[in-house]
């Protein structure tokens, strides 16, 4: 009887403390100074609209669980009166949970830490393209070489692009040279692009670091890519994605070439799809080149394989307009990667590019 008092006792003591406690929290909701929720409330309808439209066909099922968990929390606590820090606690911690939620999707690709360049070309005017990417490479306009091609030599210029936006024509030697950096020769690579050629030759550049010194990509008369580097032990890798009419004539084509240096494999996609993977046992694939020694480094070359000076120092003895190697065509969204992108992310970037 003695121990039901005193547990009667502690029962009520527990009860008014509590009632004190919540009276104490309501007066202190009552009392403090309401923030802004417009910022929070943005959020939480982006983050709906996103967790809304996610599938187990773009996220793991626990992503998307833990995602909605997060959201629901946020939800019930932007419902209450609140100090404009805990207003702005709660879009961090929601802005967190949808970063991490979108870098759980299939084919993501952080193009914050993996993207050494691209440009989408949407400029429409003027005579040089910027990069959208974190360092801002600018490629300027530069005509053909007119000792070869004479009053031929034509500069690019700016048609419709892939999707709405602009892309950038190239003919008669016209092409782009950005500024040479260290980040254009990593140890593993991808380049994305999308083409539209006028005809299938032999030497249709599309980009270019120092030839076949550095790398160079392009497409060759059978209508396939062709890819062509250096790798660290001096060697130089050729090779194409042996299927022929890959690229189609006066149509929009996705590829994408990667050298995975640390698996030795390097792989060509056509709209998205894998066509060919070669590895270190059949064509001696290894990690790029990371150094430039002879000749000193070009700039990067978008439409073409040398600049004008290196031609006329270098190749005038063999090159023709025949032979000169010059882009003909339409080139647009174009990136380069500092990874070997996964089948899944070349898909996905596909898919998010394509008409």
């Amino acid at each position: 009887m003695k121990n039901l008092f005193k547990f009667q006792t502690l029962l009520l003591t527990l009860i008014v403390s509590s009632a004190m406690i919540l009276g104490s929290c309501k007066d202190d909701k009552d009392e403090i100074i309401e923030g802004d929720k417009t910022e929070l409330n943005a959020l939480i309808a982006e983050a709906e609209a996103l967790a809304n439209a996610a599938t187990t066909a773009d996220y793991p099922q626990t992503a998307i669980d833990n995602f909605k968990s997060v959201l629901q929390t946020v939800k019930t606590a932007a419902a209450d009166k609140l100090t404009q820090v805990e207003i702005n606690n709660l879009v961090t911690q929601l802005t967190e949970a949808k970063n991490t939620f979108e870098s759980q999707a299939y084919g993501f690709i952080d193009e914050s830490l993996y993207l050494t360049a691209g440009w989408k070309f949407d400029e429409g005017t003027g005579t040089t393209a910027t990069a959208y990417s974190n360092i801002k490479h600018v490629g300027t306009f530069a005509r053909g070489n007119t000792i070869i091609l004479g009053n031929d030599a034509m500069m690019p210029s700016w048609v419709d692009g892939v999707k709405g936006g602009k892309a950038i024509y190239f003919n008669k030697g016209a092409h782009l040279e950005v500024p040479y950096t260290t980040s254009f020769l990593p140890a593993n690579i991808t380049i994305s692009v999308w083409v539209k050629v006028d005809e299938l030759y032999e030497h249709n550049y599309i980009v270019s670091q120092n030839y076949w010194q550095g790398y160079k990509l392009q497409t060759q008369g059978g209508g396939k890519p062709f890819f062509t580097y250096k790798k660290v032990d001096g060697n130089i890798v050729d090779a194409d994605n042996e299927t022929d009419n890959s690229v189609k004539v006066g149509q929009w084509n996705h590829l994408v070439v990667s050298v995975n240096g640390t698996t030795n494999e390097l792989k060509f996609y056509v709209d998205g799809t894998l066509t060919k993977t070669w590895t270190e046992a059949d064509k001696g694939i290894g990690p790029l080149t990371q150094t430039l020694t002879s000749p000193d480094p070009q700039p990067f070359i978008i439409g073409g394989v040398a600049t004008d000076a290196e031609l006329a120092a270098n190749f005038m003895e063999w090159t023709t307009a025949e032979n000169l190697g010059y882009f003909k065509g339409a080139m647009d969204e174009l990136k380069i990667y500092n990874i070997a992108l996964s089948d899944g992310q070349v898909s996905k970037l596909y898919n998010d590019e394509k008409p």
